[in-house]
This record gives C-alpha cells, sequence and structure tokens, in this order.
C-alpha cells in the first residue's frame, strides 16, 4: 500500500505512515444519533403551557379551569414520562 500524502510503500496494515505520519485510516467517530432529542419534549410542553395560559386567558368560567389544568397535567405527566425513560 502506498501513503497518500507522501506516495511511501508503507504496509498493507500499518496505521499512520512511518515518513510523514499521515493516518492511513479514517478516525473520525461518526455522530451519535439518539433517537427522540430532547428538543422535541420542550418544543411541545412550552406549547401546552402556551395553550393553558391562552385559554385561562381567553375563555371563562370552568371550561377554562378544566382545559388549563388538564394541558398541566399533560405537561407535567410528558416531564415525568420524559425523566423516567432517560433513566432506565
Amino acid at each position: 500500500m502506498q501513503c497518500a500524502t507522501c506516495q511511501t510503500e508503507i504496509a498493507d496494515n500499518a496505521l499512520i505512515c512511518f515518513r510523514c505520519g499521515t493516518s492511513t485510516t479514517d478516525r473520525r467517530q461518526p455522530a451519535s444519533s439518539r433517537p427522540g432529542s430532547p428538543g422535541w419534549v420542550w418544543l411541545a410542553l412550552a406549547t401546552l403551557l402556551l395553550v393553558a395560559v391562552i385559554a385561562d386567558w381567553w375563555l371563562e368560567g370552568p371550561l377554562a379551569r378544566l382545559a388549563s389544568a388538564g394541558v398541566c397535567v399533560a405537561a407535567a405527566l410528558t416531564l415525568w414520562w420524559r425523566q423516567r425513560r432517560r433513566g432506565s
């Protein structure tokens, strides 16, 4: 095998060129991609809380309180589920 940089003949299993020190293999690690990145969770929670605030502000009566409480419970359950999944 030949070095790609200096064209010196090197062993087929060499990791670096003995003359110029250039690596013969690509040693970069692939970017780790975890499914379900936490960005969507925070966006969903922010949206849910915004809906709760708007419902509380716009609607009147017990329906507003029920909608607001329901959205807050959904946000809390989402956070709990996320933390539980991250811990396992």
